[in-house]
């Protein structure tokens, strides 16, 4: 197979362009480190102080406010996946909801990341907990074991009437408080 001649510059440029992160990172740390000794905020949240994948997710001031929880996380995980960047913490799930100005019922963020992770666990219809302890869509995972379900009859009938209410649950916002 003949290598593209552009694909060794290009690998060149994306080694400076994670050193110039890097050097980024040590700035914002510093920033933060100075915040901190004047009694102030860090003006850096922990997601700004990491170096990425190069390709942060776009999102809008607005794209998540008023939407329930579910579909919200559906989103971000969505998009992520568009970017090749696959499933996502917690902590990643939440800076990305807040960037798009989701109201969370509590001003804590211990507390939102808290009812955030037990919506994720919960609702195993759509959301899947890797080993890593990252979540994705279960969509993604055709190999990996669905919800258990509780069959009430002998057909089952009503066993898939049950996974139809926990997706209808989880669009309209079926998250744990």
């Amino acid at each position: 197979m003949t290598e593209n001649p552009f694909d060794q510059a290009i690998a060149r440029l994306q080694a400076k362009l994670r050193e110039q992160e890097q050097g980024v990172i040590k700035t914002k740390l510093g920033i933060n480190f100075l915040c901190e000794e004047a009694g102030k905020p860090p003006m850096f949240r922990a997601a700004e102080l990491q170096v990425g994948s190069g390709v942060a997710l776009s999102i809008r001031s607005d794209q998540f406010y008023g939407q329930p929880l579910a579909t919200g996380i559906r989103q971000v995980l969505e998009m992520r996946k568009a970017l090749n960047q696959g499933p996502a913490t917690v902590n990643e799930i939440y800076d990305a909801l807040i960037e798009g100005n989701y109201q969370f019922d509590t001003k804590n963020e211990d507390n939102a990341k808290r009812g955030l992770r037990v919506s994720l666990t919960k609702n195993n219809v759509t959301f899947h907990k890797l080993p890593d302890g990252k979540f994705g869509l279960l969509e993604w995972y055709p190999m990996a074991k669905g919800p258990k379900r509780k069959d009430t009859d002998a057909e089952g009938s009503e066993g898939e009437d049950d996974e139809e209410a926990s997706d209808a649950a989880a669009t309209k916002g079926g998250d744990a408080r």
